[in-house]
């Protein structure tokens, strides 16, 4: 076709009578230009909270999109972020080690594949995919993209929600696995949960409760923490206070015809237990200890010929005190020691978390949605340990105000 031509089918096309149809056309190829854009990323920035000086708020900048991967790695494009109490404690330099800034918090996530290695695409996974991850080895989750470890990443059934699914994998495989695992919880248990300020605590009662079918006995920091204990299917819920504990399951071993269970050696030893995990009631208000996310554990106490009793949940497990005769030391669970143990338990153990709710037979739900715009709101909700339940950030509605539930 020659110049003229062209020229003269342009000017056709630029008439009034055609001017709608260009704009039309333009409009699709443009939109369909941008959709490529949003899906892929590549070429463009993205947004990340990023802590640039320790106690100080997120700082929300635009960086360049994560692009090597190694053989192993897939990036995630993400759609929802947790916010954790160890975001919170590595932010404000309160946890064990000292984390490198800047940095970006933010390890449990949820979203679809937009990049796969060659390693990962032989285990199965593919762009598109919709993943949850617990990516506590590279953190990074507070970005619009961010890049996965095979071993952390688990595909999700389109049946699920994201925003159910970024719900799921700390606290209920850490529960699972401390109540299967340490306690070989059976039907026929009573299980007093020390829930705390919830999180794990509350995960270990849906379970206990609604997978094992075991009798649950919740303590909490406040009665509104008790009503959650309730909703997750506790047959008794109660805030903590020492003597009052002590007569509540006296009580409740009584209707089963467990009497004398804090008697002799065998009652002395079960006080001691008990004092090790309701320890963390000692001040009034509720300690930044139990934002960790390794101090959860579980303990048997048998009673003699009458049966046992499993005391999970949040715990004492400063070894510390291993020599003071008033307390009983308790082993936490820390899912990265079963990550790096244990990998094919902690796998399966995510599978079955997700399969529990798929068939409906667990609740996770969030105490706080907040947009990701908002996520210094929520680190603050987190942090001042006003959350029951998961504090979800929504990469996608970045705009929304923060919500609680």
């Amino acid at each position: 076709m020659s110049i003229t031509s062209s020229q003269k089918m342009l000017s056709c096309l630029l008439n009034n009578k055609n001017k709608r149809l260009v704009k039309c056309l333009f409009n699709v190829r443009f939109m369909s230009d941008d959709k490529s854009k949003n899906d892929s990323h590549e070429g463009n920035k993205i947004k990340a909270a990023v802590l640039k000086e320790f106690s100080k708020p997120l700082q929300i900048e635009t960086i360049d999109p994560p692009k090597k991967l190694k053989s192993t790695e897939v990036i995630i494009d993400v759609n929802y972020c947790a916010l954790n109490g160890l975001d919170v404690l590595l932010c404000e330099n309160l946890y064990s080690k000292t984390q490198a800034l800047p940095f970006v918090p933010g390890y449990e996530i949820s979203g679809k594949l937009l990049k796969v290695s060659e390693g990962a695409k032989e285990a199965g996974f593919n762009v598109g995919d919709k993943v949850v991850a617990l990516n506590k080895d590279l953190f990074g989750g507070l970005a619009e993209q961010c890049i996965a470890e095979i071993g952390n990443v688990w595909k999700v059934p389109s049946t699920i929600r994201s925003v159910d699914a970024v719900c799921l994998l700390e606290n209920y495989m850490t529960a699972l696995l401390g109540l299967e695992q340490n306690g070989s919880i059976t039907e026929e248990d009573m299980v007093l949960v020390n829930v705390g300020i919830g999180g794990i605590g509350l995960a270990a009662v849906d379970i206990a409760a609604n997978i094992f079918r075991s009798k649950v006995i919740g303590v909490g920091f406040s009665e509104d923490r008790a009503d959650k204990i309730r909703e997750r299917g506790a047959f008794h819920a109660f805030t903590y206070k020492e003597k009052k504990l002590v007569k509540e399951i006296e009580e409740i071993a009584g209707d089963r015809d467990i009497k004398g269970i804090f008697d002799g050696e065998t009652g002395d030893h079960f006080k001691k237990v008990l004092k090790t995990f309701m320890n963390v009631y000692k001040s009034k208000t509720p300690s930044k200890y139990l934002l960790r996310d390794d101090n959860f554990g579980v303990i048997i106490q048998h009673l003699s010929r009458e049966g046992r009793i499993l005391v999970a949940g949040v715990a004492d497990t400063d070894g510390a005190k291993k020599d003071n005769e008033d307390y009983f030391t308790v082993l936490g669970i820390n899912l990265h020691e079963y990550k790096e143990r244990k990998n094919e338990l902690f796998r399966q153990t995510g599978d079955d978390v997700i399969s529990f709710f798929e068939e409906g037979l667990i609740k996770p739900t969030p105490s706080m949605i907040a947009g990701f715009n908002h996520v210094n709101t929520a680190f603050k909700f987190v942090s001042e340990m006003k959350a029951c339940g998961k504090v979800v950030i929504d990469m996608k509605n970045q705009d929304t105000e923060a919500k609680t539930f």
